[in-house]
This record gives structure tokens, C-alpha cells and sequence, in this order.
């Protein structure tokens, strides 16, 4: 005998603080047992079982700690006291114990700011935030903030009764659901006055006298050849650190374009220190390219800390056209680096920059010059000796015996600017005895992607190309200097023209807890921009860090795999990546912001990553993972071009109730698409053209107005409180679950082709008008599921109708109907199923095997009526 389902009641969001004790509670049968089951997206579940009362009404606790984050989903039934058992029911729960992410941005402790020292941060917007400062020693300090609308906070405190030491600073926050999270940091403080340290070169007024350093903005050019001269006598004078105490150092304009007399030449191994009221300042010109501060490619082990650097946007002479540039000026950076390694910039403030506040690159070292005098036809086996290969040249051995090379730094080789060649090409590196070391394959030419890393112990290469012929070919072997080991840290760097930082020839950069912020005026104006060219822009880290009003926050194009975790991106601006090496970015804010991976951009994984009132556009690509994005007022659209290219699951999209607009997935592409455990709930829907062949999973739509299904197969679709339509394609529906929910087939623009099988829909309110209607399809089969409407009082529509009300008379717009093996349950007597407005023309539309209770049959004399059942 069949007994109703359990209704459970409202499920409130899972978070760290019900998640060991969350109430699951209802109403069932009286004395009925209960069977309630968690499933998280992982398919790990947990279950229990509980009695009802006499009234019926049940309540018991689950421990839903080791269930994964994301969509989870309750089942439950229940068995009555002779061992009936009820239909499943299955609701959706958000499970988020997540804090938000807590970024501090604070400085060491001094004797000038310990009365007023600020702690700023940003959390998730307009929450409270306690903020303690501690010594160990002392009681601690503490103060309660709440953050702006923009998740924005700062607060003072006066920190002269804390020791000099480490001082420990904490912020605690909650995000929406009430989770919360801590972020420490450690800071110095030191208020004593001691003499500089052993290796200390303290740039003093008596020592700027010396050299003719000004730093009262004046005299540029003393100023600059000073600091020079200074630099050259400190590292061989055995100085280590170089301290430029306050107080404001023009830097010279020059007579040139990158005049190497107009700016600072960094040497290895020092530390420019700055104070925090240090500035350089850039004198006023009209140079298309400059720099403050330049580090070159034999230039090791510098430190660049505190200060501000300081361009002259606003009164620069933008009318001149350099002789090898095109006028835009988009090259006066605030450091320059040219191939130098293991450089730290730390704490700098970077602003008003023509062009960027950090450009990071390359530069050339040595070459060859390969053509038909140095070229044979054959290949390379795998030992490396020459073999006959037809369609493959092959170079003759060249030696490494350019001086050059004797530094590591040097040690590599790439391909440029190919004539008379196809496709990739294999370079072979061999030992003085002529043994093989290794084979590096499948180069590209000007490319990240043909960066090849030469053995110390190999004194001979040799190059296996594409070709037919030696005529005619034409390709330039180039060994470069590029930036290695480079972090930038703690930085502020903001109003300039063209990027906040440029990475245009990198190997191993760290990006690290930098505000990046207000980059417009020239193409591209973006906060980070990894751009490299035909040099490598490899082993990238961009995480932490705060972008805001940019037009561009970052652009990876062409460099190789990028990491970037943990960044907070503001309003209005993108995230793009356009690059085969693709990013692996987790744990992001997107704040009115976007993510958009587009051209072809592959080798992405994007994960648990929050989208507020933003986007994240996935056109096209290989190897794209997209888990547990969590969004509010958002939208996200994929576009599979390659087979299996984009892999989706574990995403959440909401609404704030303040949005009326309506947001969700676009499916786009000609290529099928899987995408699992999908929760949309409010002002959120699924659009686009999809394909039959997609695969959609544990979709759950929730509280959602009007929403239109793409193309595809659906399983274990859930749908309460909602309406579905169709865009036009096929569209099947299997083992859906509907609950409060009603069906529309109606579009003017082409007509769906759908199937629902195996599916309940189930009510515990009211619903006007039709279960389902079918006002213009190509195709409607409905097989083999249940519809138990045990509370509507209204008889005026038929549960099931086939065409438009009042259309028997019009054309028909319901090419072919099967419904059949259904049950059909309604609480008063009303009709099931009615095709007798399927219109002029519409063929036998076949209604076999339906068990219709306390329902009637409206059908026309030409359809297939067999095996029904009405009471």
C-alpha cells in the first residue's frame, strides 16, 4: 500500500557552527520511522533514522562534520507501523564552513608610528571584525571594527605600552552564515635608537654632501650620478645595505630614450633600504621610456625595501614619438629589471608610472644565426646519431663555447623568427665524448613553450626541424637572460598608466600580499599583466593580493602555468586569462569582477573560488576544471569547443534578493558538456543553446522563477517551488524529482523535443493552472512517473494537457505526444489528462498504460487509448 512521503521542514545553511549538531525536523506518519539520509558532493553520506510521534512530528540531530563543502542532499521516506513504505523525497542544503578570507596589511612598529599605528585589512563586507595586538608579555590590546561595503577596515591603536619584539596582530571575522576565521601576522617593533649595524651604509647628511645627493627634490642630475657613484663605492667598500634615510631624491630626466645616466643602476648583492618617508621621484620628461631604478642581467641577490617611487604622469610631455617606439609612452616603469635573479621588492609604494611600477624581463645574451650552410636532411634517433627521416632537417653540431655560457644564469636556448620551417622542433644536447644527455621535444618557436634549459655538463647541441629542403630556411638560435627568482611582497602600487607590474620575460616570480590598484590610461591597464612574448613567462605565483579599480586586474597571455590563489578582485574589471598554460586559481573573491578564459586558453583549474555580483566565462579550451565555485548574483557560461575540454561540478548560484535581474548558466558550444551538482536557487536559470548529448547531474533548482532548460540529458534533476520551459532541442528528464513545481512546453523561436521519465512530482500547496502543458513541441513523452497533487481544490485545468487553451480549432503545434505508464493523484475529482486542444492536423497522440485516482480522461475520438485505469 502506498503511504505519503515525510515533509521536511526549512533547512537552514550548514556552517561551522551547527555542522556537529544540525537539527533535521518534520512531519510524517504518526509512529512512523523515519529514514534520513546526507549525501555530500563526493557521494560520502551520512544516515539516520527516527521515530514520529503520535502527531507525527519528528526531530533528531546529524553530525555533518566530514561531509564535504557544497550542495548537499537529504533523502528521506518512511515506513509506517505495517511496514509500508512511502516515495523518497530529496532536499538540498548548502553546506559552507568556510571563514572568509582575511587579509592584513600592516608594517613593523617604530618609534614615529607606534602612537597612531594603523591595521588595515579587508574581509567580506559590512561584517564586524576584532582586532588584537598582543606582545606576550602585556595584556592585550583589542578593538571591534566593522568593514565598508567593501570589505574595507583599518583601526589604530596606540602600541607604546607593548615591548619592543614580536608583536603578534590577529583579526577575526564571520562571513554571512556566521563562519568564522583568524589571520595572524607578526610584526617587529623596535623604538630604540641604535648605530647602523656591521655592513650598513647609511646614506647621511654628511655622505650625501659627499657624493652630491640631494633630498630636498632638486638637482637631479647630481642626484642621480650620486647615488650611482655612492652604490659603486659601497658594494666594493664590502657594504651589504644601503640606507637612504627621508626626504625626496629627483631622479634625472636624461637626454634619451632608457638613458642609463638617468636612473639608478642596482649592483648585486645589496639591500636598498628605504625609510617610509623616502621618495624617488622622476624629474618631468618627455622620454617614451625610462626608469627609476634598473637592475641588469648580470645583477644578483638584490633587496629593494620601503619608500615610494614616484612617476611623472601628470606633468609629463606626451608629444614626443621616439625613433623606435609608436608615442603611446608606455614604458616609464618605476624598477626595471633586465634578466637580473633573486630579487626581493618589499613594502614599496609604486605610483604615477607612465607605464608600470615593476616591469620584470629578459634580454639577449648570445645566438646563432641557422641556415642552409649549417643544415643536412635527416633526423636525430633516439641516441641523438643521425638517421635518414623523411620531411626532417637537421642542424650540424654547434658548439657551446661563447664565454657566455660559463654562466648559468645564461645556459638555455630558444628558437626565433623561423622561415622555410613547420610546427614544433627538437633540440639534442651531448657530452665531449658525443653521448647523448637528454632530448627536449616538441619546442615551439617564440614561445614559453620553447624555453629549453641547457645541462651543465653538455658541450655540443644540435636542432631537428621540419622540412624537406635546407633552401630557403632561416631560423635564430637565442640564448637569453631572463628575470629568475623575483618576489614581489607587501607592495602598494597603484595609478599608473599601463600596469601595476609587467612580466615579459620570467622564470620564477611570487606576486605576494600587494595592493594593486587604479592601472588605466594605456592599453592594456592591467594590474598584473604576464605577457612574455617570445621570451619564457614561467613558474608564476600571484597570490594574496588585493586588485581594485583597474581596468584590467590581470592578464595572463602566452606565459606558462600561472598559480593564483587567494586574491581579492574588485569591482569592475577582469581576471583574463588567454594562455595554453592556463592558471590553477583557488579561493578567490570576486567582487563585481570576472574571470574570463577565452581564446582558446586551456589547462585550468578554477576552484572554490566566490563570484559576487560577477562572472566567469569559459569559451573554448583543453583541460578545464571548474569545482566548488560558490556565486551570488552571478553568472557563469561555458563554451565546449573540444571533447571533454570543460568539466564542471559542485557550484552554487543564489541570490541576495536585491538583484532583479535574472543570472545563472549559459551552455554554449558544439561539443558535449558534463556538468554535476549544480544548485541554483532565486533569480537563476540555465540558458543556451547545449547540445542532446550533454550530461547534467544533480542539477536542483530552488525557489526559482521561470527558468528554460538547454539541450541535454538530465538525471536526478530536483526542481521546488519553481516553473520549467524549454529552449528549443532535445531535452530529457530522468528520475527528476519536482516538487511545488509545473512544466511548460512553449517557445515561439523553435519548438522543444522533450522526455520526462521516471520522475515524482509532489505537492504540499496549492498550484493554479496545469501540472504540465504542452503548448508547441516537436516531440512530448512523458513515461513511467507520479503526480500526487493531494491539496489543490481547483478542478479548472487538467493536470496534463496537450495544446493551447481554446486551440482545437488552429493549427496544431504538438507534432507527437506519448504519455504513458504514468500515475496521476488528485484530491478532487478533476481531469488527468486532456489532448482535446491539440488542434487542426495533430496526429494520434498515444495515451497507454496511465493509472489515473479520483481523475478523468479528455481525449479525442483519434488518439491511442489502451490499458488506462480511471477511478
Amino acid at each position: 500500500m502506498a503511504i505519503s512521503s515525510p515533509k521536511i521542514n526549512s533547512l537552514p545553511v550548514v556552517t561551522s557552527i551547527n555542522a556537529s549538531s544540525y537539527t533535521v525536523s518534520g512531519s510524517g506518519i504518526a509512529n512512523a520511522t523515519i529514514y534520513l539520509t546526507f549525501k555530500d558532493p563526493n557521494k560520502n553520506t551520512i544516515s539516520t533514522t527516527v521515530k514520529a510521534t503520535s502527531s507525527g512530528t519528528f526531530s533528531t540531530k546529524f553530525n555533518l562534520i566530514t561531509l564535504k563543502d557544497g550542495q548537499l542532499n537529504l533523502e528521506a521516506y518512511q515506513k509506517d507501523t505495517k511496514g509500508n513504505t512511502s516515495g523518497k523525497v530529496n532536499k538540498t542544503v548548502l553546506k559552507d564552513t568556510v571563514g572568509p578570507t582575511i587579509l592584513l596589511s600592516v608594517s613593523n612598529i617604530t618609534l614615529q608610528n607606534q602612537s597612531a599605528y594603523p591595521v588595515n585589512g579587508k574581509v567580506e563586507a559590512n561584517q564586524k571584525v576584532t582586532v588584537t595586538v598582543s606582545d606576550g608579555i602585556h595584556s592585550p590590546l583589542s578593538k571591534v571594527t566593522t568593514s565598508d561595503t567593501s570589505g574595507n577596515f583599518s583601526v589604530l591603536f596606540n602600541m607604546s605600552s607593548l615591548n619592543n619584539g614580536s608583536i603578534t596582530i590577529t583579526a577575526v571575522s564571520n562571513d554571512q552564515y556566521g563562519n568564522q576565521s583568524t589571520s595572524s601576522t607578526v610584526v617587529t617593533k623596535d623604538t630604540t635608537v641604535v648605530s647602523p649595524p656591521a655592513g650598513v651604509y647609511e646614506l647621511t647628511s654628511q655622505e650625501r654632501t659627499r657624493w652630491g645627493i640631494y633630498n630636498d627634490n632638486s638637482h637631479p642630475i647630481e642626484t642621480t650620478n650620486g647615488f650611482n657613484q655612492a652604490l659603486q663605492w659601497a658594494t666594493s667598500n664590502g657594504y651589504t645595505t644601503f640606507h637612504v634615510l627621508g626626504g625626496t631624491y629627483l631622479i634625472a630626466k636624461g637626454v634619451e630614450d632608457k638613458d642609463h645616466n638617468a636612473q639608478i643602476n642596482m649592483v648585486s648583492n645589496m639591500t636598498f633600504l628605504m625609510d617610509s618617508d623616502t621618495v624617488l621621484q622622476k624629474e618631468t620628461n618627455k622620454w617614451e621610456q625610462y626608469a627609476i631604478i634598473s637592475l641588469s642581467k648580470d645583477i644578483v641577490n638584490v633587496t629593494i625595501k620601503g619608500g615610494t617611487l614616484k612617476g611623472d604622469r601628470y606633468t609629463h610631455d606626451y608629444t614626443y614619438v621616439g625613433p623606435y617606439t609608436s608615442g603611446t609612452h608606455e614604458w616609464g616603469f618605476g624598477i626595471i629589471t633586465e634578466g637580473a635573479s633573486n630579487v626581493i621588492i618589499d613594502g614599496v609604494i609604486f605610483t604615477d608610472f607612465t607605464g608600470d611600477g615593476v616591469q620584470a624581463g629578459g634580454t639577449t645574451v648570445t645566438g646563432e644565426s641557422i641556415d642552409s650552410t649549417n643544415l643536412e636532411l635527416g633526423g636525430l634517433d633516439a641516441n641523438g646519431n643521425p638517421i635518414s627521416q623523411s620531411g626532417k632537417i637537421r642542424t650540424k653540431p654547434y658548439t657551446l663555447s661563447d664565454p657566455a655560457y660559463q654562466n648559468p644564469h645564461f645556459r638555455n636556448i630558444m628558437m626565433w623568427n623561423p622561415e622555410g620551417v613547420s610546427g614544433k622542433y627538437d633540440l639534442y644536447y651531448y657530452r665531449s665524448d658525443g653521448s647523448l644527455i637528454k632530448t627536449d621535444k616538441d619546442q615551439d618557436f617564440n614561445s614559453s613553450f620553447g624555453y629549453s634549459k641547457i645541462p651543465d655538463d653538455a658541450v655540443k647541441w644540435r636542432a631537428v626541424f621540419n622540412a624537406t629542403s635546407t633552401a630557403n630556411v632561416g631560423v635564430q638560435m637565442m640564448s637569453v637572460a631572463v628575470t629568475e627568482n623575483l618576489l614581489i611582497q607587501n607592495c602598494n602600487i597603484g595609478n599608473n598608466r599601463r600596469q601595476g607590474i609587467s612580466l615579459v620575460g620570467t622564470d620564477g616570480v611570487k606576486i605576494l600580499n600587494n595592493k594593486i590598484h587604479d592601472i588605466s590610461g594605456v592599453a592594456p591597464g592591467s594590474g598584473v599583466d604576464l605577457e612574455p612574448g617570445f621570451y619564457p613567462g614561467i613558474n608564476t605565483e600571484i597570490s594574496g593580493n588585493e586588485f581594485l579599480n583597474n581596468k584590467i586586474h590581470m592578464v595572463l597571455s602566452y606565459g606558462g602555468h600561472a598559480i593564483a590563489n587567494n586574491n581579492y578582485f574588485g569591482p569592475d574589471a577582469a581576471f583574463a586569462s588567454t594562455s595554453w598554460g592556463g592558471v590553477s586559481a583557488s579561493n578567490n573573491t570576486f567582487d563585481n569582477s570576472s574571470f574570463v578564459s577565452s581564446d582558446g586558453s586551456s589547462n585550468i583549474t578554477f576552484t572554490n573560488n566566490k563570484l559576487t555580483k560577477s562572472g566567469a566565462v569559459f569559451d573554448g579550451g583543453e583541460n578545464i576544471i571548474v569545482d566548488g565555485l560558490v556565486g551570488v548574483d552571478s553568472d557563469i557560461s561555458f563554451t565546449q569547443t573540444v571533447e571533454n575540454g570543460i568539466s564542471a561540478s559542485n557550484i552554487s548560484l543564489t541570490s541576495s534578493g536585491q538583484d532583479s535581474e535574472l543570472h545563472g548558466f549559459a551552455i554554449w558550444g558544439d561539443k558535449p558538456i558534463t556538468l554535476s551538482t549544480i544548485y541554483l536557487e532565486g533569480n537563476n536559470g540555465l540558458s543556451g543553446n547545449g547540445l542532446a548529448s550533454n550530461v547534467y547531474s544533480n542539477v536542483t533548482f530552488n525557489n526559482t522563477t521561470e527558468s528554460r532548460l538547454a539541450s541535454g540529458n538530465y538525471n536526478n534533476l530536483i526542481v521546488t517551488n519553481g516553473k520549467i520551459n524549454f529552449y528549443p532541442g532535445k531535452v530529457t528528464i530522468n528520475q527528476g524529482q519536482f516538487k511545488n513545481s509545473t512544466v511548460i512546453l512553449d517557445n515561439d523561436n523553435g519548438y522543444p523535443n522533450v522526455t520526462i521519465s521516471s520522475s515524482t512530482f509532489d505537492f504540499d500547496k496549492s498550484v493554479s493552472g496545469n501540472i504540465i502543458l504542452v503548448n508547441n513541441a516537436t516531440s512530448f513523452s512523458f513515461l513511467n512517473n507520479t503526480i500526487n497533487d493531494s491539496v489543490t481544490t481547483s478542478a479548472d485545468h487538467p493536470i496534463i494537457q496537450i495544446g493551447r487553451d481554446a486551440w482545437k480549432n488552429s493549427p496544431t503545434q504538438v507534432k507527437g505526444a506519448v504519455i504513458k505508464g504514468n500515475k496521476i493523484t488528485s484530491k478532487i475529482k478533476r481531469v488527468g489528462i486532456d489532448t482535446t486542444n491539440g488542434g487542426i492536423g495533430a496526429p494520434p497522440y498515444d495515451i497507454e498504460d496511465n493509472t489515473l485516482i479520483n481523475n478523468t480522461l479528455a481525449l479525442t475520438s483519434k488518439d491511442i487509448n489502451k490499458n488506462n485505469t480511471v477511478t
